[in-house]
């Protein structure tokens, strides 16, 4: 009942958004009367549902009638399945439904305007061209659809054409600053400066608070050596957006021109502290300190822009950094998209894995980091991150195949090594986790850490002797190292061996970590194994606080129970650890209770509570 309530509930918030009309829920409550869960169906098998009911019915209904006040059930079918998908950020499957709707009801515009921001989202181009010049030939004014096809072609240098779709924008939606302003930057490429500047204009004052608009006005009027009016632009751009380091430079370079070289100094120590390898920036720094013109008035032979400033960063690329740091994602990737269009090149990638991995699309942001290698395949960092997102998405083998590679670029890498080992572990290849390990240390013996890992893997193939050696290492240079304390506790308390120092060594992880529930449930069962139950009853009930519910720790909880002849309570305690055992579908890559011998206790526990009676 309640999975069935919440169906309904997500039916009818989506049905306002889709249409107001009363018919279409009752249309739809019979086309899925005849078809399975909406959430069963993979795409490849909803494309025909003809044979339905409802379909049926609406076709009926529309040959004896004509036109009707309902929609036809299957665009509706698609616009929940697009939501859905939008959801969970599956934009391409989203796009694919709203393909359907459109179909099936292409009077309904904005759904027309979704489908070509999907496209272009996902970076089919092509076809969000076609679909945006089919929805024009029904909706000519549509300023969305209009500025994306104006985007699109200007990205893929088919100006004339952008520039048009751009006009049609400004006459449809005059108070649109991204037409002129774009079609300013086109203009400004074809090196047609005049009419670059009278667009710009046009943007400045529908949008005079926007940083990019007077960044690039600033570098127009700069062009036509209006200086003053050149300054005040890149001023306010840098007032607006104090990151936005090519208006600063560019307003470095105007003082500068204007002989107001303790200013443009200035402005140049700002710059070297955000971009401190510029080799441009320090050329100038060094040339004014040089050349004796501090406090001067010198302003003659300049050339307008330099030649280290001439060269613009994407446009698309700036206002995909801006919507990025404002965390509007979604409108990032369309920016994105359109850079690439332009050229291929590393940092849309970067950023658009970025948003793919916080968006839990961890297969997507590994396509852009593929696409990264074959940009820069000597790139170590690139190669590190896309091993790491392999083993994010439990791919070890990817990820192993990564790490042995960047071995073989430093092998005299010690964190590299490291981390083969880590996704050997990960992979269950426990002796060439151990083996790879070593390596690490042979190459720093320093590293505490390493050691403790050694030790992890040693006791988890049955070598308690060198697992001990090695937390007795990592001890020796870390004294504080808790994990270690607690490990060597526990490993003691395990084999019966030397519970009194077992104690030490867990008070001693109590002392750095005292709210640390396995370490707790370490000291529990040392008191356990040194015949104080009570104690050890004490230490776990504490560890049962700090911890989410651990089947070893109710495995632990059973038996001190029992010790104190509490059978009923130790029986729940280890239908809880079976619980936790059986259900948990991860490997978890460490101690686990076994099944069978959690059965037997409890049954024993069961007779026992029997022959109390």
């Amino acid at each position: 009942m309640k999975a069935q309530a919440c169906e309904l509930k997500f039916l009818c918030r989506a049905n306002k958004e889709f249409s107001h009309e009363g018919g279409i829920l009752f249309m739809l409550c019979l086309f899925l009367a005849n078809c399975t869960s909406i959430s069963e169906i993979p795409i490849s098998t909803i494309s025909d549902f003809s044979s339905s009911y409802a379909v049926q019915s609406f076709e009926k209904k529309r040959e004896l009638s004509g036109k009707l006040e309902t929609r036809d059930p299957r665009s509706y079918y698609h616009y929940l399945e697009a939501l859905k998908a939008e959801k969970v950020y599956q934009m391409e499957q989203a796009a694919l439904h709203y393909q359907e709707v459109v179909q099936y009801d292409p009077e309904a515009e904005r759904f027309h305007e979704k489908l070509v921001r999907l496209l272009l989202r996902t970076g089919q181009l092509d076809k969000a061209i076609l679909a945006g010049q089919n929805a024009l030939s029904s909706f000519p004014e549509n300023e969305e659809i209009l500025m994306t096809l104006g985007d699109i072609l200007a990205s893929r240098r088919q100006v004339e054409q952008s520039i048009n779709y751009y006009d049609r924008v400004s006459q449809s939606a005059p108070e649109n600053a991204r037409a002129p302003f774009l079609k300013g930057v086109i203009l400004e490429e074809l090196e047609r400066f005049d009419q670059a500047l009278e667009e710009y204009k046009k943007a400045v004052l529908l949008e005079p608070n926007n940083p990019l608009v007077q960044f690039y006005i600033g570098r127009a009027y700069l062009r036509a050596n209006q200086l003053q009016k050149a300054e005040k632009s890149l001023e306010k751009a840098v007032s607006l957006k104090p990151n936005l380091i090519g208006a600063r430079h560019h307003l470095a370079w105007v003082l500068e021109r204007q002989g107001r070289t303790i200013e443009a100094l200035k402005e140049y120590g700002l710059l070297l502290k955000l971009t401190p390898d510029n080799d441009h920036i320090k050329n100038r720094v060094s040339k004014l300190h040089s050349s004796g013109a501090l406090g001067q008035n010198h302003s003659g032979g300049f050339e307008a822009i330099p030649s280290g400033l001439a060269k613009q960063i994407n446009v698309h690329m700036r206002i995909a950094t801006i919507f990025f740091e404002q965390t509007l994602y979604m409108k990032a990737l369309d920016e994105f998209q359109l850079a690439l269009a332009v050229g291929d090149y590393k940092d849309p990638h970067v950023l658009m894995a970025r948003i793919y991995e916080t968006h839990g699309r961890l297969d997507k942001a590994v396509e852009e980091f593929e696409k990264l290698r074959k940009l820069e395949p000597k790139s170590l960092e690139i190669l590190l991150y896309t091993a790491r997102l392999y083993s994010l998405m439990k791919m070890t083998q990817n990820s192993v195949a990564l790490l042995n590679e960047a071995v073989q670029m430093e092998p005299e890498n010690d964190q590299l090594q490291h981390s083969l080992s880590l996704a050997y572990m990960a992979q269950g290849e426990n002796e060439k986790a151990i083996t790879t390990m070593r390596k690490a240390l042979a190459l720093n013996p320093q590293k505490d850490s390493y050691y403790f890992e050694l030790g992890a893997l040693m006791e988890k193939g049955g070598d308690y002797k060198g697992a001990i050696v090695n937390m007795r290492q990592a001890i020796e240079l870390n004294p504080l190292h808790s994990n270690a304390h607690n490990f060597l506790g526990y490993i003691y308390a395990l084999e019966g061996y030397d519970l009194d120092q077992a104690l030490v060594h867990l008070k001693k992880a109590l002392t750095i970590q005292p709210r640390n529930g396995y370490f707790l449930d370490s000291l529990g069962w040392i008191y356990f194994k040194k015949g104080e139950p009570k104690k050890a009853l004490t230490q776990i009930q504490k560890a049962l606080i700090y911890t989410e519910p651990d089947p070893v720790l109710y495995d632990h909880l059973g038996d001190i129970l029992f010790s104190l002849k509490n059978y009923d309570e130790a029986s729940g305690a280890w239908k809880n650890s079976l619980y936790l055992t059986v259900t948990d579908k991860e490997d978890p890559g460490g101690e686990m209770p076994d099944p069978q011998k959690l059965k037997n206790k409890i049954d024993n526990a069961k007779r026992l509570l029997q022959q109390s009676y």
